[in-house]
């Protein structure tokens, strides 16, 4: 156990990938923890495997009520919230702009965009009764280029962006730090799903295309973004806010 000793933090989206990558990490590193998802039983079944000091439970981030749950069953579990971890998120449909619908549109923003924003307002009443505390959001390289195909998730991450520097300079005062994390393509399930549908039984093909725009030749890992995770939710990050950490091998160097 380390810098997380008595911290309480509460990750959306943690059943799997970078959620529950983190999950163990902070675990590892002495945080209590609420563990969120759509469906419990894969946040239930990660707790019970993690310990005591974790706890799971169902919340569909798109509604504000569920959020506002989730943060009032935190504290009374473990008496405080001190960070935030608002990772969950889909990539929605990948075709192209001229042909999104609505239902495209409306289905990616109330996760990605209006998830973040009922769980950074749920979770400031809490922040401010713990003394301050992190909120970090999980953006993408999607957040700061743009992306054929993806025109819904690219929006919806360049909004998360504009929403994080807003309360970032807002909460700065009371000592609630506000930052993102931007993974660039990462081998996990997301990706997978990206890469199918851009190219229908070819996947593997769209992937070799993705890594031959990474300088390190590779995707990422769940646990390369978990670490930089931890410090933006940690002490150790304390001087850090407003700030959106790339985590992409290079990708948007070029």
């Amino acid at each position: 156990m380390s810098q997380f000793n008595d911290k309480v933090i509460v990750i959306t989206g943690a059943a799997g990938g970078i959620g529950e990558a983190t999950a163990r990490l902070l675990y590892a590193q002495g945080a209590r923890l609420l563990l969120t998802d759509r469906e419990a039983d894969g946040v239930e079944a990660l707790a019970a495997a993690l310990g005591e000091r974790a706890a799971g439970m169902a919340v569909d981030v798109s509604r504000r009520e569920e959020n506002q749950a989730m943060i009032q069953a935190a504290e009374q579990r473990f008496g405080a919230v001190h960070g935030v971890f608002l990772n969950a998120g889909i990539e929605g449909r990948v075709g192209p702009l001229a042909s999104t619908t609505d239902e495209d549109w409306e289905r990616v923003f109330a996760v990605n965009l209006h998830g973040v924003r009922h769980g950074l307002q749920a979770a400031v009443p809490a922040l401010r009764r713990a003394g301050g505390g992190a909120i970090l959001i999980t953006a993408s390289v999607a957040g700061v280029r743009g992306a054929a195909g993806l025109a819904p998730y690219v929006s919806s991450k360049h909004a998360v962006m504009g929403m994080m520097r807003c309360a970032a300079v807002e909460l700065g005062p009371e000592g609630i730090r506000v930052n993102t994390v931007n993974p660039g393509p990462v081998d996990n399930r997301m990706m997978r799903s990206i890469e199918e549908q851009a190219n229908p039984g070819h996947g593997d093909e769209v992937k070799h295309d993705f890594v031959t725009r990474i300088p390190l030749g590779r995707y990422s890992t769940n646990e390369e973004i978990a670490a930089v995770a931890a410090l933006l939710l940690s002490d150790a990050g304390s001087g850090i806010t407003g700030a959106h950490y790339l985590v992409d091998g290079g990708m948007t160097a070029h």
